[in-house]
């Protein structure tokens, strides 16, 4: 009894001295956009499931929309096709966040319409097969006045991107805490200058930090767009992504490692042309690298639009 108590301690101890190896292992998440064509045919949900089946995805961040004013988003639209659905997926052992989120939900002044997203998911999810995640994409960086904001202002949006995640977590994890909630960004949001301090510092309810950390405190994933067509080097994608998860493997969220594959943006930051096969060898590092530490969700794949069209 007593060695076994002793072991008991010993394996506690070993959990708080190394946090990292509590974690769960890692996932596989994809992005999905084209989601009414899969919801209204049958034979393109039996291929998108086989498809995550073979490459062993858990999670899908799957675009929905709401109806309701531009002030009040107060419904989810294609309620009967996105049961349906759910019951397909969760059958299959998929997990589906409900994807949403657009660059000016970063401003205070959307930020309650924001809020009535997740009021929508939670009256969703009162009846029936329910969402197991709200998954909101807010990329302040996309709003127009972004490229010619100077480092103060750029600081501020970033503070209102913080804010509005915050609330919408708060507001969801109130009502159910069974619900995922889980935030895209980019990885240069814990950019450090030379002197070690934050580039982009927002102070948030008493806390000066960069706002990957803010968010990583209450939310339960963040979605790291992390795109390269490397994993290796010095701008590889997993240096890129190292401090985001290194912080991460000692608070509340996890991280997914963004992937690319579609044909959008600068060549560097996409796998696009090349064969799945190429792009997951060149992936391995990620795994090797991270797949021990709590603060790793595991990789996320954009887009599944893209994906499937790879050659193998």
């Amino acid at each position: 009894m007593k060695h076994q108590l002793l072991g008991t301690c010993v394996a506690l101890l070993v959990l708080i001295v190394m946090p990292h190896i509590a974690g769960a292992a890692p996932a596989r998440a994809m992005w999905v956009y084209k989601t009414e064509d899969v919801m209204t045919s049958a034979a393109e949900q039996e291929l998108l499931f086989a498809f995550c089946k073979q490459r062993q995805i858990t999670d899908m961040f799957w675009q929905v929309d709401f109806a309701g004013s531009p002030e009040h988003s107060s419904s989810l639209k294609n309620v009967e096709e996105n049961r349906l659905f759910l019951a397909a997926a969760h059958a299959q052992g998929v997990h589906i966040h409900a994807l949403s989120g657009d660059p000016s939900h970063t401003l205070t002044k959307n930020h309650e319409r924001v809020c009535a997203l997740a009021d929508a998911l939670l009256a969703f999810n009162q009846t029936g097969e329910r969402f197991d995640g709200l998954h909101l994409d807010i990329e302040p960086h996309a709003l127009p006045q972004w490229k010619k904001a100077s480092a103060a202002e750029k600081c501020d949006l970033l503070t209102q991107m913080v804010d509005v995640h915050t609330k919408v977590v708060e507001r969801l994890h109130t009502a159910d805490k069974n619900v995922v909630y889980g935030a895209d960004i980019v990885f240069w949001l814990d950019k450090i200058k030379p002197d070690g301090s934050p580039a982009y510092p927002v102070t948030y309810r008493g806390k000066a930090k960069d706002a990957a950390k803010h968010l990583l405190d209450v939310v339960d994933h963040v979605g790291i767009m992390s795109y390269r067509n490397t994993a290796e080097g010095r701008n590889g994608i997993t240096a890129l992504v190292a401090k985001t998860i290194a912080y991460a493997d000692t608070v509340k969220g996890r991280a997914f490692v963004g992937v690319k594959m579609a044909d959008i943006g600068p060549e560097m930051e996409s796998f696009f042309g090349q064969t799945e096969e190429s792009m997951m060898t060149a992936l391995k590092p990620v795994d090797e690298t991270y797949q021990g530490h709590r603060g790793y969700a595991g990789l996320a794949f954009f887009m599944y639009e893209a994906f499937k069209t790879m050659p193998r």
